[in-house]
């Protein structure tokens, strides 16, 4: 998948009364922002001199216009006139403005950059009252708090500019009865850029059918699941026609030129090709197409994110237990958890449990199920709503539990937070209640709620944060997103 590099531009804007020439306040600077480029990857498209009046001002915004770029880093490298602000605010929606510290605190005042910086912020936000602006603070050669705010907006413009233009298939609707996992297609490309496009399951199954149980690189794909599988508990048929499946299923995502897909994965699956499909669901995710399981859009569309956010595969899980005296929540699913996620115990191909929980003694078996229980670390929870416009996130720790997740693709979270603040197992439930979440959790590996905050900023979306459990009912106006119809 092709991604996005974020293309910053940078300005530096002062006064010459003052004296950020005599300390070479844009050079250095510059100098500075070159290097982060190889590190931080990104590309700067620099101003190549520092802009003291309106004309140059003009010049300057016409170069960064024609270049184009994704975030604009205006400095305030001394005190500057207003009236060279205001066209930087036509060249890019996305504007942050550094404050340097002065060189010394002593004898006259050698920049008056935050006197700058104000005025300019305030210029913009007048002109621009629905455009937020990130403001940035350290000296020419940046300190590790300068880097790290420069670090998270990168990961999130680079996030929200790599959900532009993504198409993400439906394969070929919500699963019968889950009504609670609607979307608005209208709204999604609104709101990110994002197309969404309907494939029927039948042409999944001819494509499965006409390969003789596969296509293109179904034989490499059954070795590779073999390879990487600690334990196989079932027939070679079952391995093979679940490989024929993911090789079916990248041909089709091919064809379509999709990023995501949202897999309509029971009942047809099972009286079609008798089998579940989570085995394939964990290889396509660890292997390159983010894939949601019960024909979950906003979860496809969660998950494609989170892989851009936290550049690993992501996986999709119900909340299923707690454990409130130690504040833990089982984040769990039936089989489909990629194989990179499981802890030193490997993964093992076994019998999907939940299709065969109530299977007679003797009956024969179906559908294969990557059983992992989650390896310990960093894990943030990602969930973005039906429309687009709200999303929820809350960080963590896959955590020893009370016992081992239950058979399937799970662990235990634990260390909860939003927004820096320790979160209760319980106020997650309040939380659920209070904005009705549709009942699927993508979660990726790391602490990115940072980045995530970031992107929903530049974006427009609205975070929901983790309400306080209450003894009493609590209420707000309603859920996002609500109820409705694919529109």
């Amino acid at each position: 998948m092709v991604t996005h590099t974020v293309r910053i531009g940078f300005a530096g804007l002062y006064f010459s009364n003052f004296q950020a020439g005599e300390y070479g306040i844009f050079r250095r600077s510059l100098e500075v922002l070159v290097s982060l480029s190889g590190s931080l990857d990104f590309t700067l498209v620099p101003c190549p001199e520092p802009v003291e009046n309106r004309q140059d001002a003009e010049a300057a915004c016409r170069d960064l216009a024609a270049a184009g770029v994704d975030f604009l880093l205006l400095q305030a490298s001394s005190l500057m006139l207003g009236d060279i602000i205001e066209p930087f605010g036509e060249v890019c929606s996305r504007i942050g403005f550094w404050v340097v510290p002065e060189p010394t605190l002593e004898g006259e005042l050698p920049l008056n950059s935050l006197t700058g910086f104000n005025m300019g912020v305030s210029i913009l936000r007048k002109k621009h009252p629905d455009r937020p602006v990130k403001w940035f603070y350290g000296p020419p050669e940046t300190d590790a708090g300068f880097r790290e705010r420069l670090e998270v907006t990168l990961r999130g413009i680079r996030t929200l500019r790599n959900l532009q233009d993504r198409k993400i298939g439906i394969m070929h609707d919500v699963v019968p009865t889950f009504i609670n996992l609607t979307y608005d297609r209208r709204a999604l490309k609104e709101h990110l850029g994002v197309e969404v496009v309907s494939i029927p399951l039948d042409r999944l199954f001819t494509e499965f059918r006409d390969s003789a149980g596969g296509s293109g690189d179904a034989a490499a794909i059954e070795g590779e699941m073999r390879r990487i599988a600690r334990e196989i508990r079932v027939p070679d048929a079952e391995v093979t026609r679940s490989a024929g499946i993911s090789g079916a299923i990248l041909t089709v995502a091919r064809e379509e030129g999709l990023d995501a897909l949202a897999l309509r994965c029971w009942p047809e699956f099972q009286d079609v090709l008798l089998t579940a499909p989570c085995a394939s669901v964990s290889y396509l995710n660890d292997h390159g197409l983010i894939t949601s399981c019960e024909g979950d859009l906003p979860g496809a569309l969660s998950m494609l994110a989170a892989s851009f956010l936290s550049g690993e595969a992501p996986t999709m899980n119900d909340p299923v237990a707690l454990d409130t005296e130690r504040d833990l929540v089982q984040m769990w699913h039936c089989g489909p958890g990629p194989a990179s996620w499981a802890d030193e115990s490997g993964q093992t191909l076994d019998w999907h449990h939940t299709l065969n929980r109530r299977r007679a003694e003797g009956e024969a078996k179906a559908g294969l199920s990557s059983d992992i229980a989650f390896r310990k670390g960093a894990v943030t929870l990602l969930h973005i709503s039906s429309d687009g416009a709200s999303l929820f996130v809350m960080e963590g720790d896959v955590v020893e539990g009370p016992a081992p997740p239950y058979p399937g693709s799970g662990g235990w979270m634990g260390n909860l937070r939003s927004g820096g603040v320790p979160v209760r197992a319980v106020d997650f439930l309040e939380s659920i209640v209070l904005y009705g979440f549709e009942h699927h959790y993508p979660v990726m590996r790391g602490h990115h709620e940072a980045a995530v905050r970031e992107f929903a900023s530049w974006a427009g979306i609205e975070v929901l944060d983790v309400r306080r459990a209450e003894s009493c009912l609590q209420r707000i106006d309603g859920p996002p997103g609500g109820i409705r119809e694919d529109v």
